[in-house]
């Protein structure tokens, strides 16, 4: 076995994508873990559209979707009332639902993955200490029947959950609010008349009842909130049949209970992502309400930020700024996320009459507008969330004023119209959103382990433009080619004569592609290995390019 770059501990979802994609970058992980094997409870259950799209980079996300139930909506009632239709159908993705799988099976897909790339988890392998030395970790593990093993490795990534081991030997503080609200919860079979691949939300005086539908006919998870500072009764069917009938007015059978479980909610986080050479993501870095869903996706998208950063840094060609941005650009998420998830459980868990009452006009109202819905999926699907504060993203525009007020297609300066339809598109820091392009999808295009500059021609077909781009991803392929692609993009149905650049060349026909990144005038945009643009600029110029570029590469 290679001497590894990375020791991951904790072979949970995160631990596993860190693994995956850490070996994908090329880098040496090891992954341990102190329990026997894989899970077999169900857990999380929502994969949102995000994630989906990060499984399909990894090119697992049609496995996952065959072992899974997409679900397209969720509906809430107050008694016989059906309050509020939340459709997932209008993502900006080509993910529009929200995907019901077992985190048994997300484990499953992410462990098979793994080790098709050749890795393999260490179960029964715990960290019992660690120490920083200069330019590398000291830590031990404990094996089967307590042989300690001392491994010195460059870096150690805690993926190791809420009770982290890696988290409480750095001293890191994981503080946060506790939230007076028990729940109980039962995987089961339901028999009755509401859809299978929509979510089923009853508020009542006596509190919440939730359905959220599991792969398998007629199989579902039943949640229900108990009165603050209430013990946790008997889990057992009888309770849930009671819990259904007192709290919904809905006709059902209750049958074949696989598991059991109960929680409080516990808002935590860390104050510190990273402590010199050691990493703390998913639950060992934030853990909160589970309302949402976003819990394990949040730590999965910890994963999928840091490996490609970190995987640059190993292989000497990324500055060790990219490892500060870590912490930057996740824990503003993870912070906002805790908030968030916070006040929707003080929300969806109202007692008081009259701020039932409130609550349910109100969400009523709230998504019957379109905009409403629309910034509401997106944020519970992940997609609009971004990192336009973060120190490694950047954008070069022209200014307003030296902006024609007329366009010129027989010049590759940009006019007053360019300029706010740039305004309107992603900016550095946004994800990169998908759209058709030569037969195929953007998404499709750049996927896999390298940065992508996106090189628009704009609407004028000029020599001097055809030149520019030309030269711009010549330069870029000659320095960098080994981590950047470059892709001049062409609103035409036919490569350009003039065009002299021989590596790839995007057709945009129907200039859709030009339309959904704001591309009426010559620009560019560089796409980061975990899809969030790093960079724009309009117009080009190679002088500002290759001064970003040396601020992210050795």
């Amino acid at each position: 076995m290679d001497h590894p770059d990375v020791l991951i501990v904790g072979a949970g979802p995160t631990g596993l994508l860190l693994a995956a994609e850490l070996a994908r970058h090329g880098v040496v992980p090891r992954i341990v873990d102190e329990k026997a094997g894989r899970s077999d409870k169900s857990k999380a259950l929502a994969v949102h559209a995000r994630t989906l799209e990060i499984f399909a980079d990894l090119g697992i996300a049609d496995e996952a979707i065959a072992a899974g139930l997409e679900l397209h909506g969720v509906n809430m009632y107050a008694g016989d009332e059906r309050i509020v239709h939340v459709s997932m159908d209008e993502l900006d993705s080509p993910y529009p639902f929200v995907l019901s799988l077992p985190q048994s099976e997300t484990e499953r897909i992410l462990g098979a993955h793994l080790a098709r790339l050749g890795v393999g988890v260490e179960w029964q392998v715990g960290l019992r200490e660690l120490r920083q030395r200069s330019g590398c970790v000291l830590a031990v593990l404990e094996h089967p029947g307590g042989e300690r093993e001392e491994l010195e490795v460059p870096w150690l990534a805690g993926c190791d959950g809420a009770h982290s081991t890696a988290r409480k030997a750095l001293g890191l503080e994981y503080e946060g609010p506790d939230i007076d609200a028990p729940f109980v919860f039962a995987d089961l079979s339901v028999e009755w008349s509401h859809p299978h691949d929509e979510a089923h939300i009853f508020y009542s005086p006596d509190g919440l009842l939730a359905f959220l539908p599991l792969p398998g006919a007629g199989l579902w998870r039943i949640i229900a909130d108990l009165p603050p500072g209430t013990d946790f009764p008997e889990l057992d069917l009888a309770l849930f049949e009671r819990l259904a009938g007192e709290r919904s007015r809905v006709s059902m059978g209750l049958s074949n209970a696989t598991w059991f479980s109960s929680f409080r909610i516990r808002q935590r986080k860390v104050t510190r992502y990273r402590d010199g050479r050691v990493f703390v993501a998913g639950d060992a870095a934030h853990c909160h309400s589970p309302v949402g869903g976003q819990g394990m996706n949040t730590g999965l998208q910890d994963a999928y930020n840091l490996a490609w950063k970190l995987a640059l840094v190993i292989r000497g060609r990324g500055r060790s700024e990219l490892l500060d941005s870590y912490q930057a650009e996740r824990e503003p998420i993870a912070r906002a996320l805790l908030l968030g998830t916070e006040g929707a459980t003080r929300v969806v868990t109202l007692r008081h009459p009259i701020s039932r009452e409130i609550r349910n006009r109100l969400a009523g109202f709230l998504t019957s507008l379109e905009v409403v819905q629309q910034r509401l999926t997106q944020r519970v699907a992940q997609l609009d969330l971004g990192y336009r504060k973060s120190a490694i993203v950047a954008e070069d525009r022209g200014s307003l004023l030296a902006a024609s007020l007329i366009a010129d297609r027989k010049s590759e300066e940009p006019s007053l119209l360019d300029w706010f339809e740039l305004g309107a598109a992603p900016h550095a820091g946004d994800r990169a959103p998908d759209a058709p392009i030569a037969g195929t999808t953007l998404h499709r295009m750049i996927s896999g382990t390298q940065h992508h500059l996106l090189l628009f021609d704009g609407a004028a077909a000029t020599e001097a433009g055809y030149a520019r781009l030309s030269a711009i991803a010549r330069r870029v392929d000659a320095r960098y080619g080994e981590f950047i692609r470059p892709h001049v993009i062409v609103p035409a149905s036919e490569r350009p004569r003039a065009l002299e650049w021989s590596g790839s060349v995007l057709l945009d026909g129907e200039a859709e592609l030009h339309r959904r990144y704001g591309a009426g005038a010559e620009c560019l945009y560089l796409i980061r290995p975990d899809g969030y643009v790093g960079y724009r600029a309009q117009p080009v110029e190679s002088a500002e390019l290759f001064a970003y570029l040396e601020r992210i590469f050795v």
